[in-house]
């Protein structure tokens, strides 16, 4: 049976109060919720109240305010633990991390997002901070650009029209033609590359991932300080996460 549509907006808006938490705001008040997610603290804290009773969130006596509970928690093991590709994944990403000696990442696209999903990080004692489910950018960095970069001519197109070209670092695309060129050169040569696109220091290369459609479904790479990475390794490391693509993709079904 169809749902209501008044049973559509109630799981909206718990969506909604479940999305209001963020890395930056993990403790938050019963008026700092309503007013996120615009409605009265009446009818957010009848909300809330549900969410508590099934563990989703939680409020400690005298606390300051709502935290995220631990069924998410539970879920978000489920989650990871199902996601085949990921299971995959993981003995290809290790592998690049040996034959590299730098952090190795998986990376899928969300709608105009992206993010890691999976990562095997390098042994040396210097290296990125990244976190596993962070939301990134679609235009920078070669994580994210290798997953824009094999879509269909006209999802790129659309993409484009949706999405703010925001600057992030000094080497950001912010120029829509640009962004067309750089994604065409990552389809020509098979990776992508960034420099400096979403943090000081930073680089990337990333190769695409294909299922057993033919269809990119994620992007396989590295991250790493430009102090150890240059540009002159680019060629010799973009064709060890080339291979790595194309073995990932082997055990997805795909012919490549």
């Amino acid at each position: 049976m169809p749902r209501a549509p008044s049973d559509l907006r109630t799981i909206n808006r718990l969506c909604d109060i479940l999305n209001s938490f963020t890395d930056s705001e993990r403790v938050l008040t019963l008026s700092e919720i309503s007013r996120k997610i615009g409605l009265p603290k009446s009818t957010t804290y009848r909300f809330l109240e549900a969410l508590q009773s099934k563990g989703l969130v939680y409020s400690e006596p005298g606390g300051r305010g709502f935290h995220l509970g631990y069924q998410l928690i539970r879920w978000g093991r489920l989650a990871q633990s199902s996601i085949d590709l990921r299971n995959y994944a993981l003995p290809v990403l290790r592998n690049l991390t040996d034959t590299t000696g730098e952090t190795s990442i998986l990376s899928m696209r969300f709608g105009n997002a992206s993010t890691w999903i999976e990562m095997i990080e390098s042994p040396h004692p210097v290296r990125l901070a990244m976190r596993i489910g962070e939301t990134l950018h679609l235009h920078a960095g070669a994580s994210s650009k290798v997953l824009w970069a094999f879509l269909p001519e006209e999802e790129i197109e659309t993409i484009l029209g949706q999405i703010e070209l925001v600057a992030l670092e000094k080497n950001t695309i912010t120029d829509a033609q640009q962004m067309r060129d750089e994604l065409s050169l990552i389809r020509e040569r098979g990776y992508a590359t960034s420099f400096e696109e979403t943090d000081v220091g930073a680089m990337g290369i990333a190769a695409p991932v294909y299922d057993h459609t033919h269809r990119a479904v994620a992007g396989i790479g590295i991250a790493a300080p430009i102090t150890r990475v240059s540009e002159d390794r680019v060629p010799e490391l973009a064709g060890l996460i080339r291979e790595a693509g194309r073995r990932l993709s082997l055990r997805l079904g795909a012919v490549v």
